[in-house]
C-alpha cells in the first residue's frame, strides 16, 4: 500500500473510539504492543463480563470500507465472552465477530474479509496466517436446540479449530466440530462439518480432499 493509502486509511480511523478502547475502557486488556484500531463505523457491542485481549499485533476492525460507505463491522460479545488475539487480524467492513456467554475466539493472525461472520456459543481457534475470503460463515453451534423424544437437548455446540496459514475461499461454511489442518485450502462453496487434514485442497458440500496443495498469497 503507497503512502496516499496509508494515509487515507488512517484519517479512517474514529478517533474517540481508539483512545477510549485502547486506554479508558476495561473491556480491552492490551497485554503486548497490539492495539484496537476501530475504523469509522464499526460497532462494539461488549456485555458485562466480557473482554477483548490482545497481545503484539495491531487488530483492524472495519477497515478498508469504500469511500463515502457507511459500512459497518459488528464486534459483538455477550456476558462473559472473550475474543483474544495473538498477532495482527483484521476485520474487513461489513464482517462480524459473535460470541455467546462466556464462549471464547482465540486467533493467532488473521485477514476476515468483508461480508464474513464468525459465531462462537463455545470455542473456536483461529491460527497463525489465515485467509477468510469474503462471505464465509463460520458457526459452532446450531442456533436452536434440537430434543429427542425424551426433551434431551441433542445438538450440543462443538469447538471449531483453524488450522496455520489456511485458506478458507469466497462463501464457504465451517460447522461446528470442524477441524482444519496447516496448511489446507477450503474451495469455494464448501462446508466443512468434520475434520480435513492438513495441506490439501477440499471440495464440496461436505468438503472432502480433493488434491495436495502448497499455496502462497
Amino acid at each position: 500500500m503507497g503512502l496516499k493509502n496509508k494515509i487515507m486509511q488512517l484519517s479512517r480511523v474514529s478517533l474517540p473510539k481508539f483512545i477510549w478502547y485502547n486506554f479508558i475502557s476495561g473491556k480491552v486488556e492490551r497485554q503486548g504492543k497490539g492495539f484496537l484500531i476501530p475504523f469509522r463505523y464499526s460497532v462494539f457491542d461488549l456485555a458485562k463480563g466480557a473482554k477483548i485481549i490482545l497481545h503484539d499485533g495491531n487488530v483492524k476492525i472495519n477497515y478498508y470500507a469504500p469511500r463515502h460507505s457507511k459500512s459497518e463491522a459488528y464486534v459483538r460479545l455477550d456476558k462473559n465472552a472473550v475474543l483474544e488475539i495473538d498477532g495482527q487480524a483484521t476485520l474487513y467492513f461489513s464482517a462480524t465477530f459473535e460470541i455467546k456467554p462466556d464462549a471464547k475466539i482465540n486467533i493467532g493472525s488473521a485477514a476476515i474479509n468483508c461480508f464474513s461472520r464468525i459465531v462462537a456459543a463455545k470455542n473456536t481457534t483461529i491460527g497463525h496466517d489465515v485467509l477468510i475470503a469474503p462471505e464465509v460463515i463460520m458457526l459452532d453451534y446450531d442456533h436452536h436446540d434440537i430434543l429427542n423424544e425424551q426433551g434431551i437437548h441433542t445438538n450440543p455446540p462443538g469447538p471449531i479449530v483453524i488450522g496455520d496459514h489456511v485458506w478458507l475461499a469466497s462463501k464457504c461454511t465451517i460447522l461446528k466440530g470442524s477441524k482444519i489442518g496447516d496448511g489446507a485450502v477450503i474451495s469455494a462453496n464448501s462446508v466443512v462439518t468434520g475434520k480435513i487434514r492438513g495441506g490439501c485442497m477440499a471440495v464440496g458440500n461436505p468438503a472432502r480432499p480433493v488434491l495436495d496443495v502448497d499455496w502462497r498469497v
